[in-house]
């Protein structure tokens, strides 16, 4: 089987470099493959996963507001403004959800699939760039390297911003990329004014992140060559108003409706408070977005080495001092900076795969000896242990969370080992097949475990069992819902936007004041709650329990409504 897939993919790095069927550096074949690739790695588990705390469930409950709300300037989760990001995001959630059949229709997976298609998008670009920059077949592997990465799969799969500010990022880079590589004066109207619409984009997405990405480039690029001229290409005097015109009019709209508010929190507490401190425990030394880039970027973290030594050995060109510009300042800076998550160097993976698509399909001699030798070893142990590692993850998870080995969970260990084995394969020969391999195995190893390992680990899913539990223990259509001691915001999207999140009073003053009321107690909360009904009879329902793994505690929750 393996050999077979190798000629395959052999066949089709050759065809990808087909003059004949050429659309934007590779062939229509190719370009069919990825795009296939990427739905095979990233659209399992879209709609099976339920809503994930914490992030996830505030984007998607403040997109859903805007629709209920129809306010589309002040971003709220409940009554609490969301003033840490500005509007992009949400309209794209908002918008999706209202195709799906508006606020009370949408399911969790119309909030995702924003991030989903920006995430096929960023792959299609990254393979557009690999091939300009090296050809046909350094598209092909460029972007199934981003297709199959571990951390995209994820963000692909989570309504957050993270997906959509990639393709914001890689949308400018390539434009970047454009006016760097032509020869004389460019017009603002092609390659400038897609890189200024980008990078307005990306503001809106996240804020200045992506400024700081595409500045660190430009900047590091300017100072390698000891000239300016970059920076007059991009037309600046005009490309400035492009971005100003982008996010003008909402952040208008936002000044006039919560005056400072938005950019105090924004800018004072979202960005600037997490460089000098952790934000919300996350903090980390420098060097963790170097060690968790092997588990972030797998399985194309096993080119780590050969992407190094490419960007080192042909620094000189152009192209790779390019490349090398996207990734070492922003890189920098994050580790640097105390708070750490592992999406934040997301937009600079594109060019890591691009240069190592550079580096296996241009040949990868230079590892076969001396300190670059040595390098490889290492990176191939590293990826070899951590596949093992991961193969291992939904079958562990099903077996210390429900008690039981299951199918799903030991066809991705299956899967995970085949991909182990093929990577072993790929070590002992460099070969552009080989590696396309590796990639095409992990696709049943996250079909099994994002759709069908990860939906079955029913302790994790706690407001997926309340939701249902609610509507059987209530007495009407649409009770009020106060929980006590389980406040995580998936509950507001599975239970409603009304949902009371608090303390054991709360929870007995609903059951006591209205008509029709369900109150979810945890167990640490059941002794006051008890003391706050006081008289009032009260019918006890079902008991969930589960793990709050944002707290990384156990929930006990029982269900009471008052008795008639």
């Amino acid at each position: 089987m393996f050999a077979s897939l190798d000629r395959f993919f052999d066949t089709l790095v050759a065809v990808a470099q087909d003059r004949a069927t050429r659309v934007g550096g590779m062939s229509v074949h190719a370009w069919a493959f990825l795009v296939a690739l990427s739905v095979a790695a990233m659209l399992p588990g879209l709609a099976s996963v339920p809503v994930m705390d914490r992030d996830e469930a505030r984007y998607s409950q403040a997109s859903r507001q805007m629709l209920e709300t129809g306010d589309f300037v002040d971003i709220r989760f409940q009554d609490v403004p969301r003033h840490v990001k500005p509007a992009g995001t949400y309209w794209l959630q908002a918008a999706s959800a209202w195709v799906a059949g508006g606020p009370e229709a949408a399911k969790i997976w119309a909030y995702r699939l924003p991030s989903f298609l920006a995430a096929l998008g960023a792959v299609l670009v990254t393979a557009w760039l690999g091939a300009r920059i090296g050809g046909g077949a350094a598209g092909l592997i460029a972007g199934s390297l981003m297709a199959v990465s571990l951390i995209l799969s994820v963000e692909a799969r989570t309504a957050k911003t993270d997906a959509l500010l990639l393709l914001s990022v890689v949308v400018a880079q390539a434009a970047l990329w454009r006016v760097l590589d032509r020869e004389g004066p460019s017009r603002f109207g092609g390659a400038p004014l897609v890189f200024w619409l980008a990078h307005g984009v990306g503001v809106m997405i996240k804020g200045p992140i992506i400024t700081l990405v595409l500045g660190a480039t430009l900047a590091a690029f300017c100072l390698w060559r000891r000239d300016l001229d970059p920076i007059r290409r991009l037309k600046p005097l005009w490309g400035i108003p492009v971005t100003l015109l982008v996010i003008a009019p909402w952040l208008i709209g936002i000044s006039m409706k919560v005056g400072g508010a938005f950019l105090e929190e924004s800018v004072g507490h979202a960005l600037l408070g997490k460089v000098a401190q952790g934000d919300d425990a996350h903090g980390a030394p420098p060097g963790y977005h170097t060690l968790v880039f092997f588990i972030a970027f797998w399985p194309g973290a096993i080119l780590a080495a050969m992407a190094v030594a490419q960007g080192w050995s042909k620094r000189a060109e152009p192209a790779i001092r390019f490349l090398i510009c996207w990734i070492l300042p922003t890189l920098i800076v994050f580790e640097l900076v105390a708070t750490k998550l592992p999406h934040y160097t997301l937009p600079v993976y594109p060019a890591v795969a691009i240069l190592a698509a550079l580096a296996v399909t241009h040949g990868a001699d230079f590892v076969a000896e001396g300190w670059w030798r040595t390098a490889h070893r290492v990176v191939a142990g590293l990826f070899l242990v951590i596949t093992a590692l991961l193969a291992l993850v939904p079958l562990g998870a099903t077996l210390h969370l429900e008690g039981v080995v299951s199918f799903s969970g030991t066809l991705a260990l299956f899967f995970g080992a085949m991909t182990f084995w093929a990577g072993l394969r790929f070590l002992k020969t460099l070969a552009p097949g080989r590696l396309l391999t590796v990639l095409a195995l992990a696709m049943p190893f996250y079909f099994t475990t994002f759709h069908l390992a990860a939906p079955q680990l029913d302790s994790l899913w706690i407001t997926r069992d309340l939701k249902p539990a609610v509507a059987r223990a209530a007495s009407c259509p649409e009770p009020v819902v106060a929980l006590a001691g389980f406040a995580e915001p998936s509950t507001v999207f599975m239970l409603g936007t009304k949902t009371r999140l608090g303390e054991a009073d709360g929870a007995a003053a609903a059951l006591r004041d209205e008509p029709c009321a369900v109150a979810v107690v945890d167990r640490r909360e059941m002794e006051a709650f008890t003391k706050a009904l006081g008289e009032l009879p009260v019918t006890r329902h079902v008991v969930i329990e589960g793990l709050n793994y944002s707290k990384g505690r156990e929930q006990v929750l029982t269900l009471f409504t008052r008795t008639p």
